[in-house]
């Protein structure tokens, strides 16, 4: 019979660790070829780029307002390219700009950034793996295989462990090692585990810590556990063990710096923590379903949690809460405080955080929150054992369709509360749905369209590596390929007709700055399509007759309405100038707008006098253009199809320090489409 019973149960083992095994690789296929649809979010080419330079170069001036290791990580496979060269010679090298020294190693001094950007993400995934293992180990020792698998399935199939499973970031990094040093101190005092539950909770606080800085949340959260078992066993040794975790965390932060001494044990961490203090204490802009904030909100947390988690897990969620409330557990009780307390205290301060941009930041509380949940089910009654495993069951197939029907868009993931994709995208904003990730989505639809377009990016990326066309539109102010000084088309009281692809965030404004409203004509209307959710696509008709727009010190937003008024269209053909040496007439006649400070040349102003001067208003100047004043004479030589030169005259003036020769030519230009 007892061999019996353990063939029964090597077989019943053997089952669930399949089902693991094919969980994990499942993950891993959803994570790896989504990967590859997706752009570089906003922080990734700093982080790896960061990683590199320390690697590489020792470089630790580069302050990102995070700790080293995840960056560095990520860098260990980019380390195997060969022909990786850093940019040593910009001046954002020596100065620390990260930002600009990013962006000339990941796209301007390193062939294949697609590639490197791959690369560096695959760590991440890799540690994402190690955490639901994690999950799995802790879940089985808390109520055998069932639980486990039960809070491995509500973890992994989680839209938002699987977009932020597969980034450069450290809020999968701190969440496993969140989880690992709990674990560690729950397996030292409920388990008897001895010194090995204690290195794991050191270990895991130290790699937490050289993750992200709010790690430091781990302190209260184990002087609280460590209060209460000593308390509860009426012994002082749950709290005295403390201090040799934190001997373990300590050292492997110092060992992660390269074993510094200056100007602290520890080195550059102490520089990028003060760093992120100071970057802490100032206003970040937030939104949240229409409103802003530079101090955030204390309900966005809870806001975002109930309208960006799955559903049935909510369900299940409120249920494990209940059940808890009024069963009485015995010494499960304990475990469950093991796993409630972390999660509580870290929601609980994440009210009083003022920087409000994701989802993400919620990670850490995930696991304890899913484990909970399958604890508490498992304690349930016999007679509500069956429906139990049924909305077990039940929720672990939604999750799991849902992870494969919703591929690969994971990061704008919104349950249904949310109110459909009508709504999802003027509820949050930044990394709960556009952290710059779709640009192949928009290359591939203007490859299938062919049609140009007007773009606001919030990234980092560059457009034109994926092969998109386009004209800039205002955009935040660390994106690259930006509209040049003084040739920005975008007028946001009237935009011109033509397809326009925007951002969220450029739509919502808060990445902006003063520009904020830019895009605030777009708000109220309903785009032509979603691009992975992130980027939306509008269609602007014309309200006019096409209308050609010569400008001198402007810009279309900056025309006056009574400007506006006499153009009477949308449909502006600009064209610039540069008033102290051009002119130009369109060749069926147009506008001219000039600013009253912009300097006219002595040679130009006879031209300008033969135009018919038609409005005089607030600091500019309109005129209409006629016929141009084109030469008699035969043109003097043509270059190509492109440009004819017709007519030249030397002008020569007396100066004080000698004569001044000014060359004055007449072109035509036959192919203006650039």
């Amino acid at each position: 019979m007892n061999m019996t019973r353990r063939k029964d149960q090597q077989l019943f083992t053997r089952h669930y660790r399949r089902v693991v095994v094919a969980v994990l690789l499942l993950v891993y296929a959803l994570m790896v070829s989504s990967a590859l649809r997706k752009s570089a979010t906003v922080d990734e080419q700093s982080h790896l780029f960061r990683g590199v330079a320390y690697l590489q170069e020792g470089a630790t001036h580069f302050l990102l307002g995070h700790p080293l290791f995840v960056s560095s990580l990520a860098a260990l496979p980019v380390l195997t390219e060969p022909n990786l060269t850093l940019p040593l010679d910009n001046p954002a090298w020596d100065s620390g700009n990260w930002s600009v020294a990013g962006d000339a190693f990941l796209w301007r001094i390193n062939e294949s950034p697609q590639r490197l950007l791959f690369l560096g993400r695959l760590p991440i995934m890799w540690l994402t793996l190690l955490l639901l293992a994690l999950v799995y180990r802790w879940g089985r020792e808390l109520g055998g295989h069932g639980v486990a698998a039960m809070a491995l399935f509500l973890l992994a199939f989680d839209p938002n462990v699987l977009a932020n499973g597969r980034f450069i970031s450290g809020d999968i990094p701190l969440t496993l090692f969140f989880t690992l040093t709990i674990y560690g101190y729950w397996r030292w005092a409920m388990r008897g585990s001895g010194w090995k539950g204690l290195l794991l909770a050191g270990l895991g606080l130290g790699f937490a810590s050289v993750s992200k800085f709010n790690a430091g949340l781990l302190l209260p959260i184990l002087g609280l556990l460590g209060i209460y078992l000593a308390w509860r066993q009426r012994t002082w040794r749950p709290l005295l063990v403390l201090p040799l975790v934190g001997a373990v965390g300590s050292f492997v932060i110092w060992s992660v710096y390269g074993f510094a001494l200056r100007p602290l044990p520890g080195g550059a961490f102490w520089d990028d923590l003060f760093w992120v203090v100071q970057y802490f204490g100032r206003p970040h802009g937030s939104y949240l379903a229409g409103s802003y904030s530079a101090t955030g909100w204390w309900y966005y947390f809870p806001f975002a949690f109930v309208i960006k988690s799955p559903l049935p897990t909510l369900l299940l969620l409120i249920a494990a809460f209940i059940i808890s409330s009024l069963r009485k557990f015995g010494r499960v009780r304990q475990d469950i405080l093991f796993l409630l307390l972390p999660a509580i205290v870290y929601f609980a301060i994440s009210l009083t955080a003022s920087l409000n941009i994701g989802y993400r930041h919620l990670l850490p509380i995930l696991p304890f929150l899913w484990l909970f949940t399958a604890v508490s089910l498992k304690n349930l009654p016999t007679k509500w054992h069956v429906p139990a495993k049924w909305a077990a069951g039940a929720t672990a197939c939604w999750l799991l369709l849902q992870a494969v029907f919703i591929w690969p868009n994971y990061i704008p993931f919104f349950n249904l509360l949310a109110g459909g994709q009508e709504k999802e995208w003027r509820l949050l904003s930044d990394s709960n749905i556009d952290w710059g990730q779709d640009l192949p989505a928009l290359a591939a639809w203007q490859k299938e369209s062919g049609r140009r377009i007007n773009l606001s990016y919030f990234g980092t990326s560059h457009p034109s590596d994926y092969s998109i066309e386009f004209e800039p539109m205002p955009m935040w102010s660390p994106a690259p390929e930006q509209a040049r000084p003084g040739r920005q088309l975008y007028d946001p009281t009237n935009p011109a007709p033509g397809i326009y692809a925007l951002s969220v965030n450029s739509i919502h404004g808060v990445v902006l700055g003063e520009q904020r409203d830019a895009f605030a004509w777009f708000r109220e209307q309903e785009p032509l399509l979603r691009l992975g959710k992130s980027i939306l696509l509008f269609e602007v008709p014309s309200d006019g007759e096409p209308v050609d727009l010569v400008l001198a010190g402007l810009e279309p937003a900056d025309l006056t309405p009574d400007v506006r008024n006499l153009l009477a269209s949308n449909d502006l053909r600009v064209r610039w100038i540069n008033g102290r040496s051009a002119m130009l007439w369109p060749k069926n006649g147009g506008w001219l707008v000039i600013a009253d400070e912009q300097e006219v040349g002595d040679e130009i102003r006879p031209f300008l006098e033969t135009a018919d001067l038609l409005i005089q208003t607030e600091g500019q100047t309109a005129y209409r253009l006629s016929q141009p004043p084109v030469p008699t004479e035969p043109e003097l030589t043509s270059f190509g199809e492109v440009l004819t030169l017709l007519q030249f005259n030397i002008v020569t003036t007396e100066s004080t320090d000698g004569n001044k020769i000014t060359i004055l030519t007449t072109w035509q230009a036959l192919d203006s489409s650039n």
